[in-house]
């Protein structure tokens, strides 16, 4: 396997090991309790979860059956690590939808409407708890917004995801901003 495979199998591992510790903790489920319900050994888990070997689709599907969850859950760590845009896209002829992000399961989600009257104005956040997450659809106006150190601008029909347990904020560029903010952040069992 050449390097650059070798580097992508692990950076995979270390998301699948991430995701199964952590979604096995907000089940509130030990590892020789996860063990006993995917049929995994012990050793094999607490590989995983470490970070080491390069667990099959099988055994990272034993896993998401045990912890009731999509095998996708498993492979794709939530926090993106820059924001994610989606811009808007044209009126369409017909009708349909567009799939603008995916919440993953452990987590508990707050839908916020946002507001900002006056070009300038500004709402700063301090960090939210670890691995909070913020998705926001601009629905009238351009808004700047996001990390303080990687802000971007949307338009209306704009879409952005992007990691909110850094200082964020939201300012108008235009007169009347309405958006739709989802804040998803990880539950306490």
């Amino acid at each position: 396997m050449d390097r650059q495979a070798t580097g992508a199998a692990n950076g995979v591992g270390a998301t699948v090991g991430s995701q199964v510790r952590r979604l096995r903790e907000f089940r509130g489920l030990s590892v020789a309790e996860l063990a006993r319900l995917s049929g995994v050994s012990r050793a094999t888990l607490s590989g995983i979860e470490a970070g080491r070997g390069n667990p099959t689709i099988e055994t990272i599907s034993a896993i998401a059956v045990a912890l009731r969850l999509p095998l996708g859950d498993l492979l794709v760590d939530p926090a993106p690590q820059a924001p994610v845009l989606r811009r808007g896209t044209p009126r369409p002829e017909d009708s349909r939808q567009e799939l603008l992000d995916r919440m993953g399961a452990g987590g508990l989600s707050e839908i916020w409407r946002l507001r900002l009257t006056g070009t300038g104005r500004r709402i700063d956040s301090p960090p939210h708890s670890q691995g909070t997450i913020e998705r926001i659809l601009v629905l009238r106006g351009a808004v700047r917004l996001g990390p303080a150190e990687r802000p971007v601008v949307l338009h209306s029909g704009d879409f952005v995801t992007f990691a909110a347990d850094v200082t964020h904020f939201y300012e108008a560029t235009e007169d009347e901003v309405d958006a739709v903010v989802v804040m998803t952040y990880p539950a306490v069992p």
